[in-house]
């Protein structure tokens, strides 16, 4: 063998290795990650600022494929305009559903979720129909048992948040 076949030999290799690396990173579990993450900062920064004396929620919904969260602060002052902030947090293909405290779990779509912390205690407050959100499933696709997911507790009581 030359030295020329050698380096195109060695090219090639690379170019399959790139190619085999850029596509693992395609199937990788990174956007559920990061997704979990931006909704656990969401959610914490949310339960701070309504323990803050402001009133604050926070509503997660789909928009344009994406899973979306609209955060609304409220100051106490009379007069104030709400400050709302819309972030895009998941990528095209990362989907969430929200399991309530009646067992109920519904898969997210274009309707908001809201979820809202106690002023005075932290504890998470019911939706419209006194539901309580209790946990978050983050997951890539469609839904499966077996496949990868991330899953944010709440503690009704405290308000606490924690991935699992």
């Amino acid at each position: 063998m030359t030295l020329v076949e050698i380096i195109i030999v060695l090219a090639l290799m690379t170019v399959i290795a790139g190619m085999t690396g850029y596509g693992l990173s395609l199937v990788s579990n990174k956007p559920v990650q990061e997704c979990t993450k931006k909704v656990e900062i969401a959610l914490n920064r949310n339960r701070t600022n309504s323990m803050g004396k402001k009133e604050a929620w926070v509503e997660f919904y789909i928009k344009d494929g994406h899973v979306t969260v609209l955060e609304h602060t409220l100051s106490g002052r009379a007069g104030a305009t709400p400050l709302e902030t819309e972030t895009t947090i998941g990528d095209r293909d990362v989907n969430m559903r929200l399991t309530y405290s009646d067992g109920s779990v519904v898969p997210l779509d274009g309707t908001h979720r809201r979820i809202a912390f106690a002023r005075d205690s932290g504890a998470l407050l019911g939706d419209e129909s006194g539901r309580v959100c209790t946990k978050i499933e983050i997951f890539k696709g469609t839904y499966s048992d077996a496949g990868f997911k991330q899953t944010i507790n709440l503690v009704p009581l405290t308000g606490k948040v924690t991935i699992e």
